[in-house]
């Protein structure tokens, strides 16, 4: 009892015109619209000492860094961040800021662990800042939930960077160990190497499989290398090119070697050519870690990750005949250092989707700026010949080849009816968003598999139904997992989102709104209502009569669903006597310690038991030994249980006594704790120690290719 003040610190901004509370029946509610990717909330009192007016409704996350000493991992502030990378003995601090919630964090942190009791000196410090504590790194970083973990390198400002300044570096962490230490070491190494003699010209050319040497021309003017524009170009290449090609630099007489140039050796031999030392450090990158590769890669994770970190753009050849792969090899010789070709597998010609095609397009070629799943990419849609292709790379190059997208079918004519939820496709999404849209569209924008999606998908379609009779008012749903996602179009959705998104899109265009708040009936009524007028002002004469006609239906159809719940329930206790009955009388036979069976209807005796590995099909109630409680059924939701036998799908009791059954055969299984669900039991519906029964049904067995449609 009592008046409490409770106080919240939030991790991140929010937006206020889209954040509000409301008192309900004594109780607020605030719904607070954030405004970058979330992160979690806290007390800042225990909600113990509040008396128990407040509920907490989520629990601490795991932290792997609780076990592990400063001596290996530090966790420190955003503040001690920088000062730890000015301290006199650190040369290079290995940095985590993810999210521990993020699924693909728990690998990476592992990683990251390993890496420091192995790699960790008084130069090379590893550190923890939690992103969740200090959402100030996490914006700076840009650290946020996506399919790959990120870690970061940072260093006091090197070459011409003389102030006080960190610079950083992000490394994408890959799915091997041993190559994650080897980005790491190689993060160590000197970012650009000053060689003054021949001998430490000849040391380097042969130091690693490749390298890069620039040549600067000081004899004129009498400027330092440091000085020159190349110089600071040079420098931003280095930091690229990181971990696949060393570079150095020459300022004087060595070699016999002329500048301004840049020299490439592979296995300390001199590769044709060299390049021009020009002033942009992203081109000069390019240019040098192209010859990291070979002239034509075939597609995979690390080829991938080092085309992106370099900032190449790609492209795709589809296909494995001879004629593809020598107008692959042409083409990857003429657009050497300014794209790189990659060869795409048949199982990745998926990737084909990405450039608005499918597998019939096989072969075929497109463009892409990046391998990131939403970059944009070039269809070529010409004929398989190098000139063909050519022309296409060219438009390209110059800027005039317009992007494809990934886009599922057009959905035929006629698909969708008033009332129900509209399906849009990339294709299509100009009637929903284009300045020649012709009505206010209410649209929910989705991956499958977000975890509330089932939920949103019933409150979207009540809501499309609440809509069935207003002019000029879709209620409409996109997949962008299969289509293209335009950032710009879906303000406010990130990457990874972990729920679907509501937007409204007037008609004629001009920027769709976003929703926030919980995804329920009334509040997006009121959104709708808000953002469009049409809504507003069709609301008493339209929607209203089709909500109490939706009320009324579903009364009605609460009541028959009720009586249909009653007669089935006569005949279920029907059905439960009549096989009691027979249990009665039938005898208890042991299968296994722990596992009883009674028989109350024989099966086929010429059919065979399961075996392992076959699946098995089944109907069954489950019921509490104690006092007949029934915890769960099959035949409740209408539909058999499917399993494989012998590889651990069901409990033990199931195992062995499904397993001792003919198909045609019910029976009951008597399952001790034991060969149950233990101890523990399983909250809240079955308790700890608790002897189970089990009335099953044998439908089929066989194997799985036998029973793949069930």
């Amino acid at each position: 009892g009592g008046d409490h003040d409770v106080e919240l610190q939030l991790r991140e901004d929010i937006v206020p015109e889209d954040s509000s509370c409301k008192i309900v029946k004594n109780e607020m509610f605030c719904t607070l619209a954030k405004r970058l990717p979330h992160t979690f909330d806290r007390l800042a009192r225990d909600p113990v000492a509040l008396g128990g007016g407040i509920k907490k409704d989520w629990g601490e996350l795991p932290d792997p860094y609780a076990s592990v000493g400063d001596d290996v991992v530090r966790q420190i502030s955003a503040g001690e961040l920088e000062e730890l990378v000015f301290e006199k003995q650190t040369k290079t601090v290995i940095g985590d800021f993810s999210y521990s919630w993020c699924f693909s964090a728990t690998r990476a942190q592992s990683m990251f662990i390993n890496a420091a009791r192995q790699l960790s000196s008084q130069s090379v410090v590893f550190v923890r800042v939690d992103s969740k504590e200090y959402p100030a790194v996490a914006r700076h970083y840009d650290v946020s939930c996506g399919l790959q973990s990120h870690v970061y390198v940072l260093r006091k400002g090197e070459g011409l960077n003389k102030e006080r300044k960190v610079d950083s570096e992000e490394i994408v962490v890959p799915a091997q160990e041993s190559e994650f230490m080897s980005a790491l070491r190689s993060r160590f190494e000197a970012k650009l190497v000053h060689i003054t003699t021949e001998d430490e010209l000849n040391d380097f050319k042969k130091s690693h499989n490749i390298v890069a040497i620039a040549i600067f021309d000081t004899s004129k003017g009498g400027n330092s290398a440091e000085s020159l524009p190349e110089f600071q170009a040079l420098t931003k290449a280095a930091t690229v090119t990181r971990g696949l090609v060393p570079i150095g630099y020459i300022d004087r007489q060595l070699g016999g070697y002329v500048g301004p140039s840049v020299k490439v050796f592979k296995h300390g031999k001199e590769m044709d050519g060299g390049m021009k030392l020009v002033i942009d450090g992203g081109v000069l990158a390019r240019m040098i870690g192209a010859e990291a590769f070979p002239l034509v890669s075939m597609y995979e994770y690390g080829v991938r990750e080092s085309f992106d970190r370099i900032g190449i753009p790609i492209i795709q050849v589809f296909g494995h005949d001879k004629d593809t792969i020598n107008l692959a090899q042409e083409v990857a010789k003429e657009y050497r250092g300014r794209l790189g070709l990659v060869r795409m597998s048949p199982q990745h010609y998926y990737m084909l989707e990405d450039h608005g095609m499918d597998e019939k397009s096989v072969p075929g070629v497109g463009i892409t700026d990046s391998f990131h799943w939403n970059s944009m990419k070039y269809a070529h849609d010409g004929e398989m010949t190098v000139e063909s292709v050519r022309a296409t790379v060219d438009k390209y190059l110059a800027g005039t080849l317009p992007p494809s997208f990934k886009s599922e079918k057009t959905p035929p004519p006629g698909h969708h009816d008033k009332g129900t939820v509209k399906k849009v496709v990339k294709n299509t999404l100009s009637e929903v968003v284009g300045e020649d849209s012709q009505q206010d569209t209410l649209i929910m924008v989705y991956r499958p598999w977000m975890h509330t999606l089932k939920k949103a998908r019933q409150t979207l379609a009540k809501v499309a139904e609440a809509f069935k009779e207003l002019d000029r008012v879709t209620v409409a749903s996109l997949d962008v997992s299969g289509n293209f996602f335009d950032r710009d179009i879906w303000r406010g959705m990130r990457e990874m989102e972990e729920d679907p998104c509501i937007y409204m899109c007037p008609r004629g265009g001009g920027g769709c709104k976003k929703f926030y708040g919980q995804i329920a009936q009334k509040e997006i009524f009121q959104f709708a209502a808000k953002n469009s007028q049409t809504v507003k002002q069709q609301w008493d004469d339209k929607v209203k009569p089709q909500l109490k006609a939706m009320k009324k239906a579903e009364s009605e159809a609460k009541e028959a669903a009720k009586k249909d719940s009653a007669r089935r329930a006569l005949e279920y206790e029907e059905e439960v006597k009549g096989f009691n009955d027979k249990v009665e009388k039938a005898d208890e036979l042991e299968i296994a310690a722990g596992v009883w069976k009674r028989v109350a209807v024989h099966g086929d005796s010429k059919l065979s038991p399961p075996r392992p590995h076959d699946q098995v099909k089944v109907h069954y109630t489950g019921t509490l030994a104690s006092n007949g409680q029934k915890f769960d059924s099959s035949r409740d939701r209408g539909k058999p249980f499917t399993f494989t036998m012998g590889i651990q799908q069901v409990i033990p009791c199931w195992e062995k006594g499904v397993s001792s059954m003919v198909p045609g055969e019910r029976a009951q299984l008597i399952c001790d704790h034991k060969q149950a669900y233990g101890d523990r039991g399983a909250p809240p519906k079955i308790p700890e120690k608790a002897k189970l029964l089990f009335d099953v049904e044998l439908l089929s067995t066989g194997p799985p290719s036998v029973h793949d449609e069930m």
